[in-house]
């Protein structure tokens, strides 16, 4: 998957290749997971972590082609007065590691600008940033109780002490249907680099269902991450299919000729994976009994519809949320096809009490390079469709190649008294095939008011020209972003880049927002 995994040399974090449950597309259809208001507006308290922008890049862009032009200075006038009941941003999360990425983030602007921090074993900075009162962050610790790397050479540490503590018991793994021996495993297989060589490991794949694999991650969490807020639990699917594919494909390796497992010994059918997470997250509670709470990747496709979200519904609050890993933007490439599926799986997951869909983007282009704008213009506008209050948080890890703490300043960008409701899905907002569209009567910049915003996604393959007769409200600029993340010193800027309807276009696979 492309998720940080807490598994080796410096505590135990590695970057997976994206071959995991959000990123798999097979024949089967599944796929999964990539007026008011005033000028450049930037945050107080910020720190500075890292380059503004790139040499040689723009330090700001509009997503509109032949319509943002820049006009005179906007007149000095008086700064709006902020609404503090208004969050000062929208539900945001980001790793915050020592060593890694987050290295750079003072506690402070962590506190300030981070809903939910990830860490994990070993690596503690993410829960002692989000440990001050009051309270306005909470921890998130990395676990992956199924997939397991088997290296003799270079361990994986969260995998190595798993194989070790299982030793010659075989029901901690899962098997090829009719087989419980070691060598019908279910297994894939990853290309590791280890001592300057790359050489290929064995993956197996936990079992869930067994009480002794529940009881050994009972105690590594509580003694690893007992005073963590949440866990993170990745390559978690409901279906076999899925949930047995990920490094080197299919894991069944007597089915051929793709290895794809249709059942298994312990899995035999798609209600059997689903109950096994959920009878494994069920029982693991903190040293003072309170039960932990999970949010797990990842969220998969059959065409336009969201699968594995039925954790989310049956876990009886074990399930907290649902993460989307690189469904809009893969290592910096927007996905279009994949924006309506998105939207459908957002509208479900906001009809779930107190269940949240986490957009994660991943990329590491240049500080405000065309394409690192183009991805974050994406997360913004996406997260904007599909806003539910509660529901909806962005984690746009868009410079995973840095040690900064990657939270933007459009992120402060918090709209208000939506003039759509999104209840079905991505068809609810769509204006022109393939194009969505959403307004808020009140938006605010870091708590201040900036009247009416709009998010628009062009999903087609030819650009755009944004009609008059989308829009219910007037709109006289295009939010422009300036710099990189908030501590490196980006801004967006709110009132220099015009927009007439019909005049420009918004470009393939772009999105757009508008400002008043």
């Amino acid at each position: 998957m492309n998720h940080a995994s807490y598994k080796d040399s410096k505590f135990g974090a590695f970057r997976r290749p994206v071959v995991g449950l959000c990123a798999i597309v097979l024949t089967a259809a599944l796929a999964a997971c990539g007026g008011g208001g005033g000028g450049s507006i930037t945050p107080n308290g910020s720190a500075a972590q890292g380059a503004a922008a790139a040499p040689g890049q723009p330090g700001a862009a509009a997503p509109l082609t032949g319509a943002a032009s820049a006009g005179p200075s906007a007149s000095p006038s008086a700064s709006p007065t902020p609404n503090t009941s208004v969050p000062a941003h929208i539900q945001t999360w980001a790793f915050d590691e020592y060593w890694a990425e987050g290295a750079n983030a003072p506690s402070s602007a962590v506190a300030q600008y981070l809903t939910y921090a990830e860490g994990g074993a070993g690596n503690g900075k993410a829960q002692s940033d989000c440990s001050g009162s009051p309270k306005t962050c909470s921890s998130v610790f990395y676990v992956d109780p199924n997939f397991k790397y088997a290296s003799p050479t270079c361990p994986m540490a969260e995998s190595a002490a798993f194989i070790a503590a299982a030793g010659s018991d075989e029901s901690w793994f899962v098997h090829e249907a009719g087989y419980t021996d070691f060598a019908h495993r279910v297994q894939g297989s990853y290309a590791q680099s280890c001592q300057g060589a790359t050489v290929t490991i064995p993956v197996y794949l936990a079992n869930d269902a067994s009480p002794n694999v529940a009881a050994y991650y009972q105690n590594y969490l509580q003694s690893n991450g007992d005073k963590w807020d949440y866990y993170f639990m990745d390559d978690t699917s409901t279906l076999v299919l899925s949930q047995t594919y990920g490094p080197g494909g299919g894991f069944c390796q007597d089915s051929l000729p793709n290895h794809w497992c249709s059942s298994t010994q312990e899995y035999p059918n798609d209600s059997a994976v689903a109950q096994a997470h959920l009878t494994f997250a069920s029982s693991l509670s903190h040293t003072n009994g309170q039960p932990m709470q999970f949010f797990f990747n990842g969220v998969s496709f059959s065409g336009q519809t969201p699968l594995n979200l039925q954790l989310l519904s049956m876990g009886s609050g074990h399930f907290m949320g649902a993460v989307c890993e690189n469904c809009i933007v893969n290592a910096g490439t927007p996905r279009p096809n994949m924006f309506a599926p998105v939207l459908n799986a957002m509208a479900q997951i906001d009809a779930i009490p107190g269940a949240a869909f986490i957009e994660l983007n991943t990329g590491s282009s240049p500080t405000a390079s065309t394409a690192q704008l183009a991805a974050r213009y994406l997360t913004t506008a996406m997260a904007w469709l599909g806003y539910s209050e509660g529901h909806t948080i962005v984690f746009p890890n868009l410079e995973d190649n840095t040690n900064n703490l990657a939270v933007w300043p459009e992120d402060l960008l918090y709209p208000t008294q939506p003039l759509q409701s999104m209840t079905s899905g991505a068809t609810d907002l769509q204006v022109a095939p393939g194009v969505y569209r959403r307004e808020f009567a009140s938006c605010y910049n870091n708590q201040s008011p900036i009247g009416p915003c709009a998010a628009i996604v062009n999903s087609t393959s030819s650009p755009v020209p944004i009609a008059a007769a989308w829009l219910q409200q007037t709109y006289h600029h295009i939010l422009q972003m300036s710099g990189g993340d908030i501590l490196s010193g980006g801004t967006t800027v709110l009132n220099t880049a015009y927009f007439t309807p019909g005049v420009g276009s918004l470009g393939a696979g772009a999105a757009t927002i508008l400002v008043k």
